[in-house]
Protein backbone atom coordinates (compact mmCIF):
# COMPACT_ATOMS: atom_id res chain seq x y z
CA UNK A 1 0.00 0.00 0.00
CA UNK A 2 2.87 2.77 0.71
CA UNK A 3 4.70 1.93 -2.20
CA UNK A 4 1.07 2.46 -4.38
CA UNK A 5 0.85 5.81 -2.53
CA UNK A 6 4.15 6.98 -3.42
CA UNK A 7 3.56 6.00 -6.88
CA UNK A 8 -0.02 7.66 -7.02
CA UNK A 9 0.55 11.43 -7.86
CA UNK A 10 -1.74 12.72 -4.83
CA UNK A 11 -1.10 14.73 -2.17
CA UNK A 12 -3.40 13.00 -0.09
CA UNK A 13 -1.80 9.82 -0.86
CA UNK A 14 1.46 11.03 0.20
CA UNK A 15 0.19 12.06 3.44
CA UNK A 16 -0.83 8.83 4.63
CA UNK A 17 2.63 7.11 4.41
CA UNK A 18 4.48 8.50 7.46
CA UNK A 19 1.05 7.32 9.13
CA UNK A 20 1.47 3.59 7.09
CA UNK A 21 4.89 3.28 8.16
CA UNK A 22 4.14 3.99 11.49
CA UNK A 23 1.27 1.53 11.63
CA UNK A 24 3.56 -0.93 9.88
CA UNK A 25 5.93 -0.76 12.42
CA UNK A 26 3.50 -0.91 15.66
CA UNK A 27 2.06 -4.04 13.21
CA UNK A 28 5.35 -6.04 13.29
CA UNK A 29 6.04 -5.46 17.18
CA UNK A 30 2.16 -6.92 17.61
CA UNK A 31 2.85 -10.06 15.85
CA UNK A 32 6.74 -10.23 17.19
CA UNK A 33 4.29 -9.70 20.16
CA UNK A 34 2.83 -13.04 19.62
CA UNK A 35 6.09 -14.95 18.72
CA UNK A 36 7.48 -14.23 21.84
CA UNK A 37 4.19 -15.72 23.43
CA UNK A 38 4.08 -18.66 21.85
CA UNK A 39 8.25 -19.01 22.59
CA UNK A 40 7.25 -18.51 26.15
CA UNK A 41 4.88 -21.15 26.37
CA UNK A 42 7.30 -23.80 24.49
CA UNK A 43 10.38 -23.24 26.70
CA UNK A 44 7.63 -23.72 29.96
CA UNK A 45 6.36 -27.13 27.70
CA UNK A 46 9.45 -27.99 27.09
CA UNK A 47 11.38 -27.49 30.66
CA UNK A 48 7.85 -29.81 31.99
CA UNK A 49 8.45 -32.28 29.42
CA UNK A 50 12.73 -32.55 29.70
CA UNK A 51 11.81 -32.97 33.70
CA UNK A 52 9.66 -35.99 33.39
CA UNK A 53 11.93 -37.41 30.71
CA UNK A 54 14.88 -36.92 33.60
CA UNK A 55 17.24 -35.94 30.82
CA UNK A 56 17.02 -32.42 28.09
CA UNK A 57 15.70 -33.98 25.12
CA UNK A 58 13.59 -30.96 23.89
CA UNK A 59 16.36 -28.08 23.21
CA UNK A 60 14.09 -26.03 21.08
CA UNK A 61 13.63 -23.04 23.35
CA UNK A 62 17.60 -22.97 23.88
CA UNK A 63 18.26 -23.08 19.70
CA UNK A 64 15.58 -20.49 19.24
CA UNK A 65 17.48 -18.15 22.00
CA UNK A 66 20.90 -18.62 19.97
CA UNK A 67 19.22 -18.26 16.40
CA UNK A 68 16.82 -15.45 16.76
CA UNK A 69 17.23 -13.35 20.01
CA UNK A 70 17.10 -13.92 23.64
CA UNK A 71 13.77 -14.27 24.85
CA UNK A 72 15.16 -12.50 28.21
CA UNK A 73 16.92 -9.91 26.79
CA UNK A 74 15.27 -6.52 26.89
CA UNK A 75 14.19 -5.61 22.64
CA UNK A 76 12.71 -2.85 21.20
CA UNK A 77 10.22 -4.76 18.49
CA UNK A 78 12.96 -7.14 17.04
CA UNK A 79 15.57 -4.63 17.88
CA UNK A 80 17.83 -5.74 20.98
CA UNK A 81 20.39 -3.13 21.79
CA UNK A 82 22.86 -5.51 23.85
CA UNK A 83 23.16 -7.42 20.39
CA UNK A 84 22.86 -4.81 17.28
CA UNK A 85 25.03 -6.85 15.22
CA UNK A 86 22.18 -10.40 15.78
CA UNK A 87 20.54 -11.04 12.28
CA UNK A 88 17.15 -10.44 13.81
CA UNK A 89 18.31 -6.97 15.69
CA UNK A 90 20.12 -6.37 11.76
CA UNK A 91 16.56 -7.58 9.59
CA UNK A 92 14.57 -5.24 12.32
CA UNK A 93 17.10 -2.02 11.92
CA UNK A 94 17.09 -2.89 8.00
CA UNK A 95 13.51 -2.62 7.73
CA UNK A 96 13.18 0.39 9.95
CA UNK A 97 15.39 2.31 7.96
CA UNK A 98 14.05 1.16 4.57
CA UNK A 99 10.40 2.48 5.82
CA UNK A 100 11.57 5.51 7.25
CA UNK A 101 13.36 6.06 3.95
CA UNK A 102 10.30 6.00 1.93
CA UNK A 103 8.47 7.75 4.76
CA UNK A 104 11.00 10.80 3.88
CA UNK A 105 10.83 10.19 0.11
CA UNK A 106 6.89 11.02 0.86
CA UNK A 107 7.86 14.14 2.59
CA UNK A 108 10.31 15.45 0.19
CA UNK A 109 7.68 15.22 -2.47
CA UNK A 110 4.57 16.53 0.05
CA UNK A 111 5.70 19.25 1.82
CA UNK A 112 6.58 21.78 -1.03
CA UNK A 113 2.78 21.42 -2.03
CA UNK A 114 1.33 22.16 1.52
CA UNK A 115 2.95 25.21 1.77
CA UNK A 116 2.81 26.85 5.51
CA UNK A 117 0.25 24.17 7.28
CA UNK A 118 3.47 21.42 6.09
CA UNK A 119 4.89 21.88 9.76
CA UNK A 120 1.67 21.04 11.57
CA UNK A 121 1.74 18.06 9.06
CA UNK A 122 4.73 17.16 10.30
CA UNK A 123 4.92 18.15 13.76
CA UNK A 124 1.93 15.84 14.49
CA UNK A 125 3.77 12.59 12.37
CA UNK A 126 6.41 13.22 14.79
CA UNK A 127 4.02 12.92 17.41
CA UNK A 128 2.32 10.02 16.81
CA UNK A 129 5.27 8.82 15.70
CA UNK A 130 6.82 9.54 18.93
CA UNK A 131 4.37 8.04 20.89
CA UNK A 132 4.33 4.62 19.22
CA UNK A 133 7.97 4.21 19.68
CA UNK A 134 7.87 5.27 23.32
CA UNK A 135 4.91 3.05 24.01
CA UNK A 136 6.35 0.46 22.30
CA UNK A 137 9.87 0.54 24.19
CA UNK A 138 8.43 1.36 27.59
CA UNK A 139 6.09 -1.90 26.99
CA UNK A 140 9.31 -4.10 25.48
CA UNK A 141 11.46 -3.00 28.19
CA UNK A 142 9.29 -2.90 30.85
CA UNK A 143 8.26 -6.66 29.95
CA UNK A 144 5.29 -7.05 32.46
CA UNK A 145 3.53 -8.95 30.09
CA UNK A 146 6.15 -11.38 29.93
CA UNK A 147 6.90 -11.55 33.51
CA UNK A 148 3.16 -12.16 34.39
CA UNK A 149 2.90 -15.21 31.83
CA UNK A 150 5.80 -16.69 33.41
CA UNK A 151 4.55 -16.20 36.81
CA UNK A 152 1.15 -17.73 35.63
CA UNK A 153 3.36 -21.04 33.97
CA UNK A 154 5.93 -21.32 37.48
CA UNK A 155 2.25 -21.27 39.65
CA UNK A 156 0.48 -23.51 37.57
CA UNK A 157 3.48 -26.27 37.36
CA UNK A 158 3.98 -27.16 40.89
Amino acid sequence: MVVACLFWDSPLSLALVPFLVITAGTQSCFYLHFVDFARLHARHLEKQLNRGLGKAALVGSEIEDTYFYPMDAAKIGGFVPSAPWRFFSFFTLHWVLLWLGLAAFALWRLLPAMGPCGWNYLVLVALWGAFNFVYLACFFSRRTDLQKSQAILSRNSA
